[in-house]
């Protein structure tokens, strides 16, 4: 009952004895003790049961204690407190990419994503690799399931094929296709009532001989090798879509007054370190000068979605969750 007076509740506003709580919790994280930090920010939690920074700080140190369940049910909580937290749906998508419910930990991370774009937060990079991490990682559940529907249906069709080029008949096998159970004799009517003549006569229509000629043949050949092609790792990402700088799909591409465009991290790390020019024309520039270029974002993500499998080469599936090293 308490928690239900609580949910969309305000965040608490932080008491003397919580701040020192916090305070402590901090100092032990950056020893590295978790296990002490975590019973800190608890008791600062009972005292502030809404107060947003000490529950991050908490998931924070579950996630270091790769304790994915407790940070799923932190960053639930903190959501509760404020839907649009980066952080919190940051490492909630995490925490399911660890339990494998890679659809939903995409909802997440995109979440997280558009908020640190829109804020400006440095941590987008990050999040974007963990968004094409579970992408792919969904895409291999997906492919997986595709190519079992694919087979299963290949291996009903091609006997057809097969008995209809040897001019024989296949009305057998296109009873199994079509009902779990070949017909029987029937007498005049059936157990209730019905006219068996004309329930025959139905099952005739549904089991007519089907002839395959070579055309026909090759048509299905070449539509089952047509659903295998949206799987298949077939062709390099066009260069439209990739930075000259990092030769990978743009995240978040901005176009200089060139009108050529640049990974936003690539260009930015160029114009501090190597100078305030244009990397392919020379003119000068500054970030000033750079703006967003939505329209080739969308076009090259959708792109990814649509060809998966690309995503790892933007992060290694077996990588590390976030960057956490064992």
């Amino acid at each position: 009952a308490a928690a239900r007076l609580l949910r969309g509740a305000p965040m608490s506003a932080p008491d003397p004895a919580a701040e020192e709580l916090k305070a402590q919790g901090n100092a032990l994280y950056q020893r590295g003790k978790w296990g002490a930090a975590i019973d800190a920010y608890t008791d600062a939690i009972l005292i502030a049961p809404r107060w947003l920074p000490v529950i991050l700080n908490r998931a924070l140190c579950h996630r270091k204690r790769k304790n994915w369940n407790a940070v799923k049910e932190d960053c639930l909580k903190a959501l509760d407190i404020d839907r649009e937290s980066i952080k919190a749906n940051y490492m909630l998508g995490l925490s399911l990419i660890a339990s494998r419910n890679y659809r939903e930990a995409s909802k997440s991370l995109r979440k997280a994503l558009e908020n640190a774009r829109a804020s400006g937060a440095t941590i987008k990079d990050e999040i974007w690799r963990e968004l094409a991490r579970a992408n792919y990682l969904q895409w291999e559940l997906d492919a997986a399931a595709r190519a079992t529907r694919l087979e299963k249906v290949r291996s009903k069709i091609l006997p057809l094929m097969r008995s209809s080029g040897e001019n024989t008949t296949v009305e057998e096998q296109v009873i199994d296709l079509c009902s779990d159970d070949a017909p029987s004799a029937m007498d005049a009517t059936d157990a209730f009532g019905r006219d068996a003549d004309a329930s025959e006569k139905r099952r005739e229509e549904k089991n007519v001989n089907i002839a395959f000629d070579d055309e026909d043949r090759a048509t299905l050949e070449e539509m089952f090798v047509r659903f295998r092609e949206r799987d298949a790792r077939v062709s390099d990402p066009p260069d439209c879509f990739c930075c000259v700088l990092t030769f990978e799909v743009f995240r978040d591409p901005v176009v200089a007054p060139s009108g050529n465009s640049y990974e936003r991290s690539a260009i930015t790390e160029h114009l501090k370190k190597v100078g305030g020019f244009d990397p392919v024309t020379r003119e000068r520039m500054t970030l000033d000068d750079l703006r967003p270029n939505v329209a080739l974002r969308n076009a090259a993500h959708a792109w990814l979605d649509e060809h998966a499998w690309a995503y790892a080469d933007i992060v290694k599936p077996d990588a590390p969750l976030g960057g956490e090293e064992d």
